[in-house]
């Protein structure tokens, strides 16, 4: 039997639950998922596209890191489409890092999609608040 790598799954799932929830909420958003592995991490990165600026383009970059202690610690790093390189890897000195831990899984998956969805509000709303004419 062939499975899915664990981090990659786990990552994935993450990406999953935060699609159908911006559907739920219909919350209009453009956007590409796919997986990143330069040897020692790997996992997800989600990138969200703005409609109107593509310098306000977020990436989001899902995994659970090597150095973890326990199985159920998640780390997201947020950063803008110029910090993906071509192997999906983030770069550059611009990024915001946050951990997530929970000694039950699908708590701390609901903390990590709670916490992008909210990012994704706060930063790509603001950008279709068009004046009336």
């Amino acid at each position: 039997m062939i499975v899915w790598n664990e981090k990659l799954r786990r990552s994935e799932d993450v990406i999953k639950a935060v699609i159908n929830q911006l559907y739920k909420e219909n919350v209009s958003t453009d956007g590409v998922a796919e997986s990143f592995n330069d040897g020692k991490e790997q996992g997800c990165v989600l990138k969200i596209f703005d409609k109107y600026n593509p310098v306000l383009d977020i990436c989001f970059w899902i995994y659970l890191p090597s150095d973890r202690v326990t199985n159920n610690e998640m780390k997201v790093i947020v950063g803008k489409h110029l910090n993906c390189n071509e192997k999906n890897m983030w770069i550059g000195d611009d990024l915001e890092e946050f951990e997530f831990g929970n000694p039950k899984a699908r708590e701390m998956h609901k903390e990590v999609r709670d916490f992008i969805i909210d990012y994704v509000k706060k930063n790509l709303y603001k950008t279709r608040e068009m004046p009336s004419i």
